[in-house]
């Protein structure tokens, strides 16, 4: 038996009555309005099944060059002390 045949016309209003009492119930102190409720329902059944199609990534910028001209020569001891930080953290 189709599930249509179920309920005769003149059920419905009660029917719905019915739904719309135990909705109300439900919503009372979920702290949702039953605008808000509504509303989501509609999204959900409005969006679509699959996901959407990633958009395109955005073209890569160019990198930065930063021309600083000649470094400065440092002193040996900075060198040194520079080697030796960069062993302590190689290590």
């Amino acid at each position: 038996m189709p599930v249509e045949s179920w309920t005769k016309p003149e059920e419905t209003p009660a029917l719905a009555a019915t739904a719309t009492a135990m909705i109300d119930a439900a919503l009372v102190g979920s702290g949702l309005a039953r605008d808000a409720y509504w509303a989501a329902v509609r999204k959900g059944y409005n969006t679509p099944y699959n996901d959407p199609q990633p958009k395109p990534a955005p073209a890569p910028t160019p990198p930065v060059r930063i021309d600083l001209g000649e470094a400065p020569a440092l002193p040996v001891a900075a060198m040194a002390a520079q080697n030796a930080a960069a062993e302590i953290h190689a290590g």
